[in-house]
């Protein structure tokens, strides 16, 4: 009896380390998509108003802002959905109430989606590295989705964020789709 009580010890302590692990892992990689995206400014100010200006009169606007706008809130979405996700699982990991079934499959479930937000974000950055103002990398089990303005979109940046995408997440190209965001 004192043999078994010692193996669930060790095998909560063992759940318990991985969930922190899993913890810290998706903790890096919220810092390294925050990082990313507050690195850049998403317009630029010029010009200045005088009391000429008239209301309702025509204006230039960046397109760039409107995009910028998109992925941002496109990415802030996504988050709030992992991050309550993750937490929903967190919540079944440190039940008392679950089963060691239960935990496994949610331990094994945070993994998969800690690592899948890390490969979006590593994505996006190396993508980012290739000239592109901004994207935005949706992995699916088998399939990948990037977005990018479609006034940076042209073969060779196709070409270029298929091998990305292909070489970090071994997804092959013919499932991989490169779309733009008017």
């Amino acid at each position: 009896m004192a043999n078994t009580t010692v193996k669930q010890t060790k095998k909560g302590k063992k759940a318990k380390i991985i969930a922190a692990l899993m913890v810290f892992l998706l903790g890096g990689a919220l810092f390294a998509n925050w990082y990313i995206n507050s690195a850049g400014m998403p317009f630029a100010v010029s010009g200045s108003t005088t009391s000429e200006d008239k209301l309702g009169e025509a204006q230039y606007v960046s397109a760039t802002t409107a995009a910028s706008d998109y992925f941002n809130e496109s990415k802030l979405n996504r988050e709030k959905t992992r991050d309550k996700t993750m937490s929903e699982l967190s919540a079944v990991i440190d039940s008392d109430k679950s089963t060691s079934e239960q935990k496994k499959k949610a331990v094994d479930t945070y993994a998969k989606l800690s690592e899948r937000a890390q490969l979006e974000t590593d994505m996006e950055a190396l993508i980012c590295a290739k000239g592109v103002s901004v994207c935005m990398v949706v992995l699916g089990d088998k399939s990948c989705e990037v977005i990018v303005p479609e006034s940076e979109l042209n073969d060779t940046i196709a070409m270029q964020i298929k091998e990305i995408v292909a070489n970090k997440s071994e997804i092959d190209a013919s499932h991989i789709t490169v779309s733009t965001a008017k």
